[in-house]
């Protein structure tokens, strides 16, 4: 009898990556993965009982990678560079920001849960990496952590808004653009926040 093929873990998951980026989170299947790997579908399934499983260990892998662009912005500088960073994810990561953030439950059926759910204010500030967040948006504006969690609100908007039309091909923005749109409207969303929401007196 022929030995059982074995294929790792890692490169499962790295050819399921790479699927993702040059066709998109939906061409990710057991045969799509077995052919970059040369092999039938049986060793997939020896590590992944089910797609499920292994879609689900793509998608932590896209997460692994965002994260570790958004820790490297915290690096080289404050919110603006975070922010930058984001949309930067969004331009040279099309494909996994649209598996992440605009279809991962199409991707993998049961990624719904508490954390995914409810109106902006309510999941502002519960995710991995928002406390640190707030913290920096208190230290930059000399905001409190009431309208600091506001104003992360509104900056999330706005930076979801730019990275979603870049992903559909909707417009094209330069780090400069990015960075001054940002700025704005971090400037006039803390003025507001600081003057109680009244209109600036002429």
């Amino acid at each position: 009898m022929a030995p059982k093929i074995k294929v790792p873990y890692e490169d499962i998951v790295n050819e399921g990556i790479q699927i993702v980026r040059e066709k998109g989170p939906h061409a990710v299947n057991a045969r799509s993965v077995a052919a970059r790997l040369g092999c039938s579908v049986q060793p997939i399934f020896r590590t992944f009982g089910t797609m499920e499983e292994l879609k689900i260990a793509v998608l932590k892998r896209a997460n692994k990678i965002y994260e570790n662009a958004m820790e490297e912005s915290l690096v080289r500088g404050g919110f603006s560079e975070m922010g930058l960073a984001y949309v930067n994810f969004a331009k040279n990561e099309k494909n996994l920001f649209k598996m992440m953030f605009m279809s991962n439950s199409l991707f993998v059926s049961n990624t719904t849960d508490a954390s995914t759910q409810g109106s902006a204010a309510e999941i502002m500030g519960t995710t991995a990496g928002d406390d640190i967040v707030l913290s920096m948006l208190c230290d930059e504006t000399g905001l409190d952590a009431v309208k600091a969690k506001e104003l992360y609100t509104g900056l999330w908007f706005l930076l979801h808004g730019m990275a979603s039309l870049i992903v559909c091909n909707s417009c094209t923005l330069s780090e400069d653009e990015i960075k001054r749109i940002l700025k704005n409207t971090c400037d006039g969303c803390v003025y507001v926040l600081n003057n109680g929401g009244e209109q600036r007196k002429k």
